[in-house]
């Protein structure tokens, strides 16, 4: 585990507690966040509108339940770390392509 608390938010499977059993071994613990300038249509991307938000989850996590979101999330979504309403800096997966 790194000495800095890392966090991901959130706005789709990784908020239901059978997926985050199924993919961290656990239930996480997180807290109600948004991303700001982001829409959600279909999939969770940058707007270009400031008044945009996707609202979402923001969860404490490790190195070791990133390398297991990783692996459970598409090959063609990336991991880009982004500043939640509330300051956070977050992974969050995008879209590629």
């Amino acid at each position: 585990m790194s000495s800095t608390k890392q966090y991901l938010f959130a706005c789709g499977d990784f908020q239901e507690a059978a997926v985050q059993e199924r993919v961290f071994g656990r239930r996480l613990v997180g807290k109600p966040d948004a991303l700001l300038g982001f829409c959600r249509q279909p999939f969770v991307r940058p707007s270009g509108i400031s008044d945009d938000r996707v609202d979402g989850m923001v969860f404490g996590v490790t190195d070791a339940d990133l390398a297991a979101a990783d692996a459970h999330e598409p090959p063609n979504y990336r991991r880009s770390e982004i500043k939640t309403a509330s300051g956070l800096l977050a992974w969050v997966y995008l879209r590629q392509g």
